[in-house]
C-alpha cells in the first residue's frame, strides 16, 4: 500500500467532515465493548489494536500508522468495539461520524472507493499477521515484521534506507512479544550481520538472510 491513499483534497474533505483530534502517547482511542459510531483517519503517529486475553496479557492485533484508518466496525450499524485502541505515540486523528460520512460517499465516489480500498489493506493485513502467529517463531516474526516495515523507503515513515525508526520496546509492542525476548532476537541478528542497531532504530542490511528464514519457517 502506499503512503497516502487519500489525495490532499481528500484529507482537507475529511477534516471538515470530522474533528481533528490529538492523542497522548499511552491514552486510549477507545475500549472494548464501547458503543461504535466513528471511525478514524490517522494523520500523524501510531496507535495500537490489541486484545486482552484470558491470561490477563494484552495481544497487539495491528499498529496503525498515518495514512490508514481504524474502527471500521463503526460501518455496521449498532455495533460496539470488538477491540481497544491506544495510541503509541503522540497521535493526530480524524474522528468522523459514519452517519456524517456517508452522504458524501453519493457525492465522492472515489473518496467511498479510498475507504473501501483501506479497509481491504486492513483486513490483508490481519490475515497475514494470523499466519505469522501460526507459522513462525520470534525470530521468524521479528524478521519479517522487519521485513515488511522497510519494504518501501517512506521519509514520512522513516524507513528510508531499510531503517526501522523504532525502539525494542516499540518492536515488542508491535509484535506482542517481550522487550527482552526482542533484544535476544535481535543481538543474534546483529552477530549474523542480518540487521543494525542504533539510537531508536533498526537498520535491516542483509534483507535476504531475512527472507530465506522466514521463507524457510514457513515451509517447514
Amino acid at each position: 500500500m502506499k503512503n497516502r491513499i487519500f489525495t490532499d483534497n481528500e484529507e482537507k474533505l475529511l477534516k471538515t467532515i470530522g474533528t481533528v483530534i490529538q492523542v497522548q502517547p499511552g491514552h486510549p482511542v477507545y475500549m472494548k465493548g464501547d458503543v461504535a459510531e466513528r471511525v478514524y483517519y490517522v494523520i500523524k503517529g501510531r496507535v495500537r489494536v490489541y486484545e486482552n486475553i484470558s491470561s490477563g496479557r494484552e495481544m497487539t492485533l495491528d499498529v496503525v500508522e498515518a495514512g490508514r484508518i481504524f474502527g471500521e466496525s463503526a460501518f455496521v450499524g449498532g455495533n460496539l468495539r470488538p477491540t481497544c485502541v491506544q495510541a503509541v505515540n503522540a497521535v493526530t486523528l480524524i474522528s468522523m461520524r459514519v452517519s456524517d460520512l456517508l452522504p458524501y460517499f453519493r457525492q465522492e465516489p472515489d473518496l467511498a472507493l479510498h475507504f473501501l480500498q483501506l479497509c481491504s489493506y486492513t483486513m490483508d493485513y490481519l490475515t497475514e499477521r494470523m499466519e505469522d502467529q501460526c507459522l513462525l517463531d520470534r525470530y521468524g516474526k521479528v524478521a519479517n515484521y522487519l521485513l515488511n516495515e522497510t519494504r518501501m523507503d517512506s521519509e514520512e515513515k522513516g524507513t528510508v534506507g531499510g531503517v526501522l525508526p523504532y525502539t525494542h520496546e516499540d518492536l515488542a509492542v508491535s509484535l506482542g512479544l517481550n522487550r527482552s525476548t526482542v533484544t535476544m532476537v535481535l543481538k543474534k541478528f546483529e552477530k549474523e550481520g542480518w540487521v543494525s542497531s542504533g539510537y531508536q532504530q533498526v537498520k535491516v542490511i542483509n534483507r535476504k538472510a531475512l527472507e530465506e528464514m522466514v521463507e524457510q519457517q514457513k515451509n517447514q
